[in-house]
């Protein structure tokens, strides 16, 4: 992953959690967060951000990610990824954690990112 994409990547997160309208979401929980994290790990995809050649599959995937996570424990995953910036290893580690933590046995995200 490029360094700019990156960079939007991490900023598009951060506005997802700045932008929460206080509309009514599911509460956390070991199933919720087990759901958001399978739709992280597999943004790309469902998004379409993978068949996307116009430059836009970040933006795609932030839009697919803020109306799909739907936790209060998915949201703050997101918020606290995209915190840590361009640090590509702490973030990777951060979503292979979480993903074995869930019982994942796969994340393509990460996959993306080796």
């Amino acid at each position: 992953m490029s360094s700019r994409l990156a960079l939007t990547l991490a900023v598009s997160f951060a506005a997802l959690g700045a932008c929460q309208s206080g509309g009514a979401r599911p509460s956390g929980g070991g199933a919720a967060m087990r759901r958001d994290l399978d739709k992280i790990c597999n943004a790309k995809q469902r998004s379409g951000a993978d068949q996307d050649s116009s430059g836009q599959g970040t933006y795609m995937m932030a839009q697919w990610l803020n109306a799909n996570v739907t936790s209060e424990e998915g949201r703050a995953f997101l918020v606290d990824f995209a915190r840590l910036g361009q640090d590509k290893a702490a973030r990777r580690k951060m979503l292979e954690d979480a993903a074995a933590k869930h019982g994942l046995s796969s994340c393509p995200l990460v996959d993306d990112w080796r």
